[in-house]
């Protein structure tokens, strides 16, 4: 027959025994022979229970069977089996449709209430998977539209586990996919014969819900980092995807309508045809549900897979990062030498300590570090996150001979740290801080250091612990042409994502900058000018300049003391303007206000230590005034005439490495005047001081002076924003 309904939920008594009936028969009889009662029983029952003995043989036990079986009555037995096989398998002719509001879309009237109870719960399941499947989405940009997470290996793991148990838990793939088999296999000739259409129709309703529930656990699993998130979430998608079975039991008990507890009340089933062709299209069916089950999971731990391959590479984060370190200073930082040695006294100098540790000689020197600033690009992993490693001050390629900073995370302290293999923090054991850290962040699981850099507290270290330190990070990736400010095209770079290619006449990351001024004058002496150091495009790009940390190099050709760059003779009697103090009981030699003459040097510590040597009095007759970038500020140096845009390597300068200013007196670099911390592609329009005693070798005598790690730095100009140098135009 076809399907059939009983009056009430509660008139119908189920026996587990019924699996032992003929489905075409009623209850076992009982027969009587030879004074005993025997069952006759289904074939399965006589496979499991041996057959009752016919003579006066004491019958065995069922704990102690025959070891020994006849030929005749094993093929008994092999027939009486088979037969029973078939008459288990005769069950699944009838298939109760399952206890959920979707099955009021088969059973009930199109226009009748429980219908309509039926859309009512797919409608709401199916928005709520769709608004959390628009919420996923939203959670990505241009360069990582999907914001597929950077992962620790415990949660990759759980990401696994957890596209696993989402395809177990899902039951609306096998329910569909087998009620679709049902309609196929149905009779067509019982008293109830549901209509393949509605069957086919709430099938697809549970088939949709299936892919909305994979789409959006896929996507909570790829986008999470915390493993009780993932847990969370998939619980959260589960309720969802069974809001039907809730409502369905809502009705069941009554909560809406009589009606629809009566409805929800009834048992339904669908009669399946027992004929060869029904069984065939039944076993192909459960072939192709398992199928589907295994080629579901397959295709997410395929996708989950290739996501974590990407994820090695660094696919999903930033590549390539700017970072601006700020204005911290340390003094005493201990620098690796190349000198090996055992003792303190094998290394040259007084201010050399030798390292046990290492067996090197170590500087202690003045340590600037936004000379540091610059390109870091990804480089293999530390603690399951991004290594990124100092890139050259040029473009960003990698360093040839110079040893690279380094950002990592630390395991040890659950932190990012700034390291340099060849500096260190102190020298003495007990003092030596975790991963010789330079810059530490709080403890973190984080893994974007863009976003880390403006959330989380940052510790400096300068001989001690500074607090709430900040500085500033950002990626050095395009995503699209309007990254880069429409003044260039975002085109792919072996080493990063993507990477801004510049029109003519624009340069920096992001074409942020217009092509410098080609000749500088300083605000002191309009006929003193500095030109810009020419590059003849060697690199194949849009500059033609030499590009050190992003800005440009300005040179002049001078001999003498170069007083037009310098505070000569000024301001006379207005040195209070200047906020000028005397130290008490210093003589005119060291008073650190103005040059008294041109060709004196007694005024001036810079040219009064230089100007000892045989060497620097040479230089004084014939150098290169140099103007140049060091990360955060711009320095002006005396150095060596031979320089030039084909002498010069860009594409190893380091301004820490090449003493740019390191503070040691007669070591230092010939800094001469330097600038405000700025951010301008030129030096043009910023405000310049004079250095004085700046350096350690003024530490000595009876006084103290307490100087600040650039020494005293004086006003080059009489009003903040007015300017050094200044642009001549063509």
């Amino acid at each position: 027959g076809g399907a059939t309904k009983g009056v009430t939920f509660c008139d119908e008594v189920h026996s587990n025994n019924r699996l032992y009936d003929d489905p075409t028969s009623a209850a076992e009889e009982p027969e009587t022979k030879n004074g005993t009662t025997n069952l006759r029983r289904h074939s399965l029952v006589r496979l499991l229970m041996p057959k009752p003995k016919q003579n006066n043989r004491a019958q065995r036990s069922h704990s102690a069977p025959e070891t020994t079986l006849s030929r005749s009555s094993l093929q008994y037995n092999i027939q009486e089996s088979v037969f029973g096989l078939e008459q288990v398998e005769a069950r699944y002719d009838e298939f109760h449709l399952p206890e959920s509001s979707y099955t009021f879309l088969i059973t009930e009237p199109i226009l009748s209430a429980s219908f309509a109870v039926g859309l009512i719960a797919y409608a709401v399941s199916i928005a709520c998977l769709a608004l959390a499947l628009q919420n996923e989405l939203d959670n990505g940009s241009d360069d990582n539209p999907y914001s597929i997470a950077e992962v620790t290996t415990t949660v990759r793991i759980v990401q696994y586990l957890g596209c696993i148990i989402g395809v177990i838990m899902d039951d609306e793939i096998p329910t569909g996919l087998e009620l679709i088999g049902k309609a196929l296999e149905q009779k067509t000739d019982g008293e109830k014969v549901f209509p393949m259409s509605k069957i086919i129709f709430s099938s697809i309703l549970r088939l949709s819900i299936w892919a909305m529930f994979l789409a959006c656990l896929f996507l909570v699993v790829v986008q999470e980092s915390n493993v009780l998130d993932i847990f969370f979430d998939m619980i959260a998608l589960e309720f969802v995807e069974t809001i039907d079975d809730v409502i369905f039991e809502l009705c069941k008990r009554g909560f809406f309508s009589r009606r629809l507890k009566v409805v929800a009340n009834q048992e339904y089933v669908i009669q399946c045809s027992s004929s060869r062709d029904a069984r065939r299209v039944r076993k192909w069916s459960k072939r192709f549900i398992r199928a589907m089950y295994f080629s579901t999971a397959i295709i997410l731990l395929s996708g989950l897979s290739i996501i974590t391959e990407r994820q090695f590479e660094g696919a999903f984060g930033c590549r390539s990062l700017i970072i601006d370190f700020g204005d911290g200073v340390w003094e005493d930082a201990w620098v690796m030498l190349d000198q090996k040695c055992s003792v303190d006294s094998d290394c040259n100098n007084a201010n050399h300590r030798c390292y046990s540790g290492d067996g090197f000689c170590y500087e202690n020197r003045l340590l600037i570090y936004s000379h540091f600033n610059g390109y870091y690009n990804q480089e293999g992993n530390a603690g399951e996150r991004p290594r990124y490693v100092e890139r050259n001050k040029e473009k960003g390629d990698p360093f040839k001979s110079t040893i690279p900073a380094e950002l990592w995370y630390c395991e040890d302290i659950e932190s990012w740290v700034l390291s340099h293999p060849k500096i260190r923090p102190s020298l003495d054991a007990d003092e030596i801080n975790e991963c010789n850290w330079l810059l530490r962040s709080g403890e973190t699981e984080e893994f974007d250091l863009v976003e880390l850099s403006t959330a989380e507290q940052w510790f400096l270290w300068k001989g001690q612990i500074q607090k709430d330190y900040h500085f500033q990070v950002s990626c050095a990736e395009c995503a699209n042409d309007a990254e880069c400010n429409y003044f260039g095209k975002c085109k792919s770079e072996p080493d990063v994502d993507q990477k801004c290619d510049c029109i003519p006449g624009r340069f920096g990351v992001f074409c942020e900058h217009e092509i410098p001024c080609e000749v500088i004058r300083s605000e002191k002496d309009p006929n003193t000018t500095l030109k810009i150091v020419k590059d003849l495009d060697k690199d194949g790009d849009n500059i033609n300049f030499v590009n050190i940390y992003g800005r440009p190099l300005y040179q002049a050709k001078m001999n003498g003391k170069p007083i037009s760059v310098m505070r000569r003779g000024y301001p006379g009697q207005e040195e209070q303007y200047f906020e000028v103090k005397y130290p008490v009981n210093a003589s005119a030699e060291v008073a650190p206000h103005k040059h008294e003459s041109p060709v004196e040097y007694f005024d001036d510590d810079f040219f009064e230590i230089y100007n000892k040597s045989t060497s620097f009095q040479q230089l004084m007759s014939n150098y290169t005034f140099l103007l140049r970038y060091t990360g955060r500020r711009w320095y002006g140096q005396i150095l060596d005439p031979g320089l030039s845009g084909e002498t010069f390597k860009e594409e190893e300068y380091h301004a820490f490495w090449m003493n740019s200013f390191s503070g040691l007196g007669q070591d230092d670099n010939s800094t001469l005047i330097i600038s405000e911390p700025t951010s301008k592609n030129s030096p043009v329009d910023v405000d310049f001081f004079e250095m004085r005693r700046r350096n350690k070798v003024f530490e000595g005598g009876i006084y103290d002076y307490d100087y600040s790690p650039y020494g005293v730095m004086i006003p080059l100009v009489a009003h903040d924003g007015a300017g050094f140098f200044h642009c001549n135009k063509p």
